[in-house]
């Protein structure tokens, strides 16, 4: 700087995929810049410090980080060696679960296995009623021998999870204190980290987080050392970040990190461009996040599964489909022609990424079609496109006559796919798609935004300035937060006076602000009708009446409602939110030099034929291109169809219409 002074310390999001790392690096004059390298699968804190060196970060304030090392751990069961401590007579409970059928006519259909097996399993003679009253006290001696038969297996960390200590945790807290003053590893209190009801959800909760642990630690432990002096924090599923601390404490809470991320973003691109209601629609290398956007806010879920395994924490209501980039074309027994859930990953990924791949996937599928330019650069990899790589793998898949013909059929099986993902979130919800804006983003989405988009009858698709990177400019959005809950089982009679519930809330808000001093606090209730076994979650409503608010939520969701009957009060929820890093996305991005139109062959409906070819750097604010046509930028190329027609709007995105 010409007057001696240093400049500003830059900030930055980093968001860890199965095939790139994304940084988003805001430099400390509000500049964006956008780098995209290659995923270090097996420590991804090398491939975030090499992403951030080549987006030029010298000097960094703060780093937020989208990891997705607890899911993978749990994705590929590279967990620690964890034992469950539970009330006796259930041992079982992670293996016999609950009675629903994830396919209810498959009959070679498995569950998969939890976490920690049974035969680590230590059970505990206490009990204690869903009323908090003590049956059966826990002695000294009982916690001896627990701690005893604990020790034995060699524990790596431990999940604690008592009948019905939501209600009271006496026991517990009993229980911990003697096993970590014994033992010295990680212990799970699931009266800490989910105090609600629903022993088997709590249970497999806390086994998760306990699985997870060591791993978690480890990796926030080398990234700490490898960014030194730098203010570090993570993404949270719930749509919020939180310190490193907090997440080496809790990493179950990371376990949709990445996906959250780029719906907090793309609903600030949506609002940006005037839609308050949106679909999310992330299309990266290994899979596809779609989320429902309401009112300018993504729908966020009280539970959530991962690989089968469920979990009790806050998460983005993201549905996630095998269908990526990377995803391999195969073909089944049947003859039929499949597109994932298998991918290609990062080391080789697709053929035509040049590293050695020869499975055919859709990336090759659109090099060969001629979506994705011949020679054109891969982000920041350094790797080059080669499409005579991309045709060699599409023959050998077997039953075309060329190609084309493949890559037609991989491209129209995992368009289908997302088009059932996005149906998912949407008309299946009651949710008019007429009324919703889809906004594609991730390295591939901007390819299939028009085709979903129209199929689906959406009112606009959306193209963010830089949509290969959005998750991490998400993760800059995302405001620090944390969330607190209470079973508190109180039955609203019409009749009768409100529930006083007034001191449960004000005691999770104060939890909440505890974390987050000078947080904004919002307040939900989970709500059901007397005799249902599953409820919704509800806004504390400003005049009060949360019978009547229920009523409504109820309305809107199913189609009908109650009033006369009984509301229960299951759980009391309350967040407390501080500023995002940024506030809102940035104005104008770098993307790069523009080179002049030109025209290209691309395939389009089974035709070859010429479309213009656009460089998204030289589209000016307010220009028209008529499709068909491809536009391309270094983190992404979008594909436009006859008869659309897209705008570049005043924050720089691309606002498309058919």
């Amino acid at each position: 700087m010409g007057n001696g002074q240093a400049p500003s310390p830059a900030v930055a999001g980093v968001d860890v995929g199965g095939t790139f790392t994304d940084v988003v690096l805001i430099d400390g004059d509000g500049h964006p810049v956008a780098v995209k390298v290659p995923t270090t699968a097996e420590d991804q804190s090398v491939g975030l410090t090499d992403g951030l060196r080549v987006a030029g970060a010298e000097r960094l304030a703060a780093v937020a980080h989208g990891t997705t090392t607890a899911t993978n751990a749990v994705l590929e069961r590279r967990v620690a060696n964890a034992v469950l401590v539970t009330t006796r007579g259930f041992r079982d409970v992670l293996e016999i679960g609950r009675q629903n059928r994830p396919s209810l006519y498959d009959l070679t259909v498995t569950k998969p296995p939890p976490v920690i097996p049974s035969e680590r399993v230590i059970t505990v003679d206490e009990r204690i009623a869903a009323d908090g009253t003590v049956i059966v006290p826990l002695t000294d001696a009982e916690m001896q021998r627990v701690v005893e038969a604990t020790a034995a297996l060699a524990p790596e960390s431990i999940a604690v999870s008592l009948l019905f200590s939501y209600a009271n945790d006496e026991h517990e807290r009993r229980l911990c204190q003697a096993l970590v003053a014994a033992l010295g590893v990680p212990v799970t209190r699931s009266s800490d980290l989910l105090p609600e009801f629903r022993e088997y959800e709590r249970a497999s909760t806390c086994a998760l987080d306990a699985a997870v642990a060591p791993v978690m630690r480890r990796y926030l432990r080398t990234l700490d050392d490898r960014l030194a002096d730098v203010d570090v924090s993570v993404m949270t599923s719930g749509g919020g970040i939180t310190d490193l601390a907090t997440a080496a404490a809790q990493p179950v809470h990371t376990l949709l990190s990445g996906p959250a991320a780029g719906v907090i973003a793309a609903a600030a691109v949506a609002a940006d461009a005037g839609f308050d209601h949106a679909l999310a629609f992330d299309m990266g290398g290994t899979s596809t996040d779609v989320c429902l956007i309401r009112d300018g806010r993504p729908d966020v879920a009280t539970h959530g599964t991962i690989g089968g395994l469920p979990f009790g924490t806050p998460s983005v209501a993201v549905h996630t489909v095998g269908a990526g980039g990377g995803s391999i074309a195969w073909i089944d027994p049947g003859g039929a022609l499949r597109v994932g859930p298998r991918s290609a990953g990062a080391d080789p990924g697709p053929a035509c990424y040049g590293r050695g791949g020869t499975d055919p996937t859709v990336s090759d599928a659109h090099a060969v079609a001629g979506h994705l330019l011949d020679a054109q650069p891969l982000g920041n990899s350094g790797l080059r496109l080669d499409a005579d790589a991309a045709r060699r793998a599409l023959g050998t898949l077997p039953g075309f006559g060329s190609a084309d013909e493949a890559a037609e059929g991989v491209v129209t099986v995992v368009r289908a796919a997302m088009l059932r993902a996005l149906q998912r979130v949407s008309t299946e919800q009651g949710v008019d798609p007429a009324e919703l804006a889809l906004v594609a983003y991730g390295g591939a989405g901007p390819l299939h935004a028009s085709a979903l988009g129209r199929e689906l009858g959406c009112a606009a698709a959306i193209i963010p300035p830089a949509p290969g990177v959005l998750s991490a400019l998400g993760l800059l959005l995302a405001p620090p937060t944390h969330e607190t809950s209470r079973t508190v089982m109180a039955a609203w009679e019409r009749d009768d006076e409100a529930p006083g519930l007034e001191d449960d809330w004000a005691e999770l808000s104060r939890a909440a602000t505890a974390r987050i001093a000078g947080g904004e606090v919002t307040q939900w209730a989970d709500c059901r009708y007397r005799g249902q076994s599953h409820e919704l979650r509800i806004a504390r409503p400003d005049d009060g009446d949360l019978a009547g608010a229920f009523d409504a939520a109820h309305r809107r969701t199913y189609g009908y409602d109650l009033p006369g009957e009984t509301v229960e009060v299951v759980t009391l929820r309350a967040a407390a939110r501080a500023t995002p890093v940024l506030p809102a996305p940035p104005p104008a991005w770098d993307l790069g030099r523009a080179a002049g139109p030109r025209e290209v062959e691309v395939l389009l409906d089974g035709r070859r034929g010429r479309v213009p070819l656009l460089a998204r750097p030289g589209l000016d604010v307010g220009a028209t291109i008529e499709g068909p046509a491809l536009i391309t930028q270094p983190d992404s190329t979008t594909l436009l169809l006859a008869g659309d027609r897209a705008v570049v709007d005043d924050r720089g995105a691309l606002v498309v219409r058919w």
